[in-house]
């Protein structure tokens, strides 16, 4: 919706997302009886919260003040594993110290210039949380305003190597609790091998740490620096966040972290006038049941984001190979976290991964039924018909390729795709309201969210049996 009418979208969605959310041709989904007040009781909740007139909220600015610098210079700091096996990482971090040591590579400088460090996105930490990471401790509470960080341009994609696609900002004063500040601005003049990302906030915010998310598009990011501007502040200065934000926790495997589909997610609502902060709990083949044993790697990991993070959403999608009997074991268990965590469970109808293209609607198909089953189980509304959109998409326009190169991971096209269904499924959002196009030809962005609006009205037409 357009960020003019967003007052009305904040009515209209506590009203409908749950009455009328997208359900495919699909019986069983339609015959779902569910109690939505919960999650309406939530919603209402947050726009009670976030309509806090403006005058009464604490809004002080530091850039006049004699000691404003960059705060970040020289202070520790813990990143995320760099390379799959972190221990001969390939741009590695030298003691330690150099993303805060104030050197930065010049703009003709190689990406083997000691300057940088290189995330790899098929590092572990990146795989399970879908980002690579810089946390800095400023020792101190500060107040701050302005946050930099300097990588690698896109001039050398010819290597594996390019630009984030997205530098997130979030700050916190005890390092536990996150707060999201936003998407930081690309600048890199032409010709340039080194950029910048900046995001300056209109008034200071209060931390003691300052994380910086960076989101992948190619193997390989290379961060040359990161800074904080502000000075040392007396006191904390109460966080508002992005008004009405909901959160959104996605669960699964390759199938969501593929191309950053939670993040195009969330550029997608945002486009739209809805504002989202997404995490991923994510491993490369994971099973549900995986998630669900608490002392694997993922259970672990799962336990530790709901005891961290209360979601307003948790979504949900389980290996290709998985039957039903395989993720009905695990969800017996994963929905009851899910509920004390405080948020309402969804799910991905995954596509097929099969990479013979005969065999994708009998694959499809299985999906179908497993996650449909699933949904009447769990008494669960919302369950994004992807698998429908890609065979939708196929029929209609054979020419969009939605598979990656191994021809079974979905593209960055299918990935925009899935983020949409996604997108109207959860969230109810219009297909005529959404602006961001992942940078495809807007004739092609067209047709994608079109066939999202199809698997969401109607469905793909399975064969009953």
């Amino acid at each position: 919706m357009k960020k003019t009418i967003f007052a009305f979208f904040v009515l209209m969605l506590t009203i409908s997302i749950f009455l009328c959310s997208c359900t495919p041709n699909d019986n069983v989904s339609n015959s779902l009886s569910v109690d939505n007040s919960e999650i309406v009781s939530k919603l209402e909740e947050t726009s009670s919260e976030e309509s806090e007139p403006e005058e009464s909220r604490v809004m002080i600015t530091i850039k006049d003040n004699a000691d404003y610098k960059n705060v970040a210079l020289e202070k520790s700091y813990k990143r995320t594993s760099l390379y799959p096996n972190d221990d001969s990482p390939s741009y590695p971090d030298v003691n330690g110290k150099e993303m805060t040591d104030g050197k930065l590579p010049s703009a003709t400088a190689s990406y083997s210039d000691g300057s940088y460090i290189g995330f790899n996105k098929n590092s572990e930490d990146y795989v399970l949380n879908g980002y690579s990471s810089i946390t800095v401790d400023l020792g101190e509470l500060h107040h701050l305003d302005k946050f930099v960080s300097y990588t690698g341009s896109d001039a050398f994609e010819s290597v594996g190597i390019s630009a984030p696609a997205m530098v997130v900002v979030y700050v916190s004063e005890d390092g536990v609790a996150w707060n999201k500040l936003g998407e930081s601005k690309y600048e890199c003049e032409d010709g340039s091998k080194l950029g910048r990302f900046v995001l300056e906030t209109e008034y200071a915010v209060s931390g003691q740490y300052v994380q910086y998310r960076f989101i992948g598009n190619l193997n390989w990011m290379m961060i040359a620096e990161v800074e904080a501007y502000g000075v040392t502040g007396d006191e904390s200065i109460p966080f508002y966040k992005a008004e009405n934000e909901l959160s959104f926790l996605f669960i699964g495997n390759s199938t969501t972290y593929y191309f950053n589909i939670p993040y195009e997610f969330m550029k997608i609502t945002e486009s739209a006038g809805v504002n989202t902060d997404v995490t991923l709990c994510t491993y490369g083949g994971a099973y549900l049941s995986q998630f669900a044993d608490g002392t694997t790697t993922m259970g672990k990991l799962l336990k530790e984001k709901l005891a961290a993070t209360k979601y307003d959403f948790i979504v949900l999608q389980d290996n290709g190979n998985a039957e039903y009997s395989d993720s009905k074991p695990a969800m017996d268990k994963l929905i009851p976290m899910v509920k004390e965590n405080g948020a309402k469970p969804v799910l991905y109808k995954r596509y097929s991964s099969n990479d013979d293209p005969a065999q994708r609607p009998s694959s499809a198909l299985r999906h179908h039924k497993n996650y449909n089953k699933l949904a009447k189980d769990f008494n669960i509304d919302m369950n994004a018909p992807v698998a429908d959109a890609f065979l939708i998409c196929n029929q209609k326009y054979p020419s969009i390729n939605l598979y990656h190169t191994d021809n079974s991971h979905h593209s960055a096209v299918g990935a925009y795709l899935s983020a949409c269904v996604m997108a109207m499924t959860f969230l109810d959002i219009d297909e005529d309201d959404i602006t961001y196009n992942a940078n495809l030809e807007p004739d092609v962005a067209a047709k994608l969210r079109e066939c999202a609006r199809i698997a969401c009205e109607t469905g793909y037409d399975f064969p009953e049996s």
